[in-house]
């Protein structure tokens, strides 16, 4: 279900945290620099052709590169007969990336709004097409690519390779993230996280089509961005929406999902209200973390410090090695994602570390510490076979985790009847299973250690219960271990004060 609200309790920021980090004029990228749009020039066009003979002769550094990884297998080859699980969301991406899908003319009737309803009626109807972070910002030139890389081989329908980008007639962009399947992405880097990936941008590309669709009606231009049609880099452009920041991994990080989204933009000339950045520590966090940079099986992830890059200093995703992995393990690794201690389930308890972790402060240390804890170490690498569609999507705990839950009942039901004694006789006998002169009496010292108590053993039992809904085994027992042995010296503290 789409949240319905953004950010809450984020704090607000009067810039976005990057711009702390300039060093000078940001420089226009060129989408015909990123490996997706090189590799198309293997893919779409030939040997001879005259932009691959243009672009080899400006970058002749790249050519070596490009060519190894043009002769290597692609996406989805160990997925066996579940291949149209990826294959499909990706060919509806790319059925609906033409010009004629993403753009067109809009309405000869200009809805006369203001930009704070206009706002409003944009994350409204963004959300009820199903995007489930949604936000309003400005829409800087820096951020436009300054050529078009990607175009399926001039196919009918899409701007021709290095046609210079000009969105100079919007001024505003709407960026929507879309949460990946967690029980997928958290398989990385089998199969099942590059299904994750494909629904998510499928979902992406739909929204953002339509809710460019929609600002056409109201008589203003507007543009969609998606997965194989982008125009933007839209990772700043978020940011400036206030969705996130940008991590030592190179993408979006927000509070509600870590890595765990997907992006798509609509830039308009609609006059809408911006959201302001926001500022939830992912600077100082990922300062002291460097589990994505540990576990990222290609290196491409720096473990030091930012760099300079297009003018900004960054942590710069080494996108070479991070796509030529992509081609070794045959799928879009994720591993960063799924090791990031922010991209876990929206429970009640990720909501309460989230908070505490946008602090800056020597705790994000010990935050850290306990991700790897409770967590584990590396993942494994992948193991190079068809999964079968039951691993696609896990549909009930595994029997460790069933008997996790059955102990964890108990001993919430003991502590519930615990809590019934003392309301009826102000002594704990359960039901006299303890002998009568052993039962604990309370007085004023241990009847407020008795609440302590057993606030304490439920508090145990809800995070060790919600590990256990994650599908977290490591992090269930350690929990369980902990609270449990705490509950003890609790019980041994209330004999101890009772006698």
């Amino acid at each position: 279900m789409p949240f319905l609200g953004k950010m809450s309790g984020s704090a607000r920021a009067k810039a976005p945290t990057y711009e702390r980090y300039i060093t000078g004029p940001v420089e226009r990228f060129d989408e015909r620099d990123n490996v997706f749009a090189r590799a198309d020039l293997f893919r779409y066009f030939g040997e001879g052709s005259e932009e691959r003979r243009r672009y080899y002769a400006e970058h002749p550094e790249l050519r070596a590169y490009d060519e190894r990884t043009a002769g290597l297998p692609g996406l989805g080859r160990f997925a066996g007969a579940h291949e149209w699980a990826y294959a499909i969301p990706f060919e509806f991406c790319r059925d609906i990336a033409s010009e004629r899908f993403v753009d067109g003319e809009p309405s000869d009737t200009r809805a006369e709004v203001t930009p704070e309803e206009a706002a409003r009626l944009v994350r409204r109807r963004g959300r009820e097409l199903g995007a489930d972070l949604v936000g309003a910002g400005p829409l800087k030139e820096s951020w436009v690519y300054s050529r078009v890389g990607r175009s399926f081989g001039n196919a009918p329908g899409f701007e021709p390779w290095g046609k210079p980008v000009d969105l100079s007639r919007h001024q505003h962009a709407v960026t929507m993230a879309f949460r990946m399947d967690h029980d997928l992405t958290r398989a990385a880097p089998e199969f099942p996280t590059v299904v994750a990936t494909a629904l998510a941008y499928a979902a992406s590309a739909w929204v953002a089509v339509r809710l460019a669709s929609y600002i056409r009606s109201l008589g203003y231009s507007a543009r969609a961005h998606h997965v194989y049609n982008y125009r933007v880099l839209v990772v700043p452009v978020a940011v400036d929406c206030g969705l996130g920041e940008l991590s030592r991994a190179g993408f979006l990080l927000t509070r509600e999902f870590g890595l765990g989204q997907r992006l798509s933009v609509v830039t308009t000339e609609l006059p809408l209200a911006h959201d302001e950045p926001i500022d939830i520590g992912v600077r100082s966090f990922c300062e002291r973390c460097l589990i994505c940079a540990e576990n990222c099986p290609s290196g491409a992830i720096p473990l030091g410090d930012r760099t300079e890059h297009i003018g900004v200093m960054k942590w710069k995703l080494d996108a070479e090695k991070c796509y030529r992995y992509w081609h070794a393990v045959g799928t879009d690794c994720a591993i960063c994602m799924s090791t990031c201690p922010w991209t876990r389930p929206h429970t009640w308890l990720h909501r309460a570390m989230s908070r505490l972790a946008a602090v800056s402060g020597p705790h994000q240390t010990l935050m850290v510490w306990g991700a790897k804890l409770l967590y584990g170490g590396a993942r494994r690498p992948a193991s190079r076979r068809a999964p079968g569609m039951e691993s696609l999507r896990p549909t009930r705990l595994d029997a460790h985790m069933r008997a996790m839950g059955v102990a964890l009942c108990a001993l919430l039901a003991l502590a519930v009847w615990a809590a019934v004694d003392v309301a009826r006789t102000g002594t704990i006998s359960l039901g006299g299973a303890i002998p009568p002169g052993a039962a604990i009496q309370l007085g004023a010292a241990s009847d407020a250690l008795w609440w302590t108590w057993a606030g304490w053993t439920l508090l145990g039992v809800a995070v060790a219960w919600t590990f256990a809904a994650e599908r977290e085994p490591r992090a269930s027992l350690l929990s369980a271990l902990f609270f449990g042995v705490l509950s003890a010296l609790g019980v041994l503290a209330l004999f101890a004060v009772a006698s």
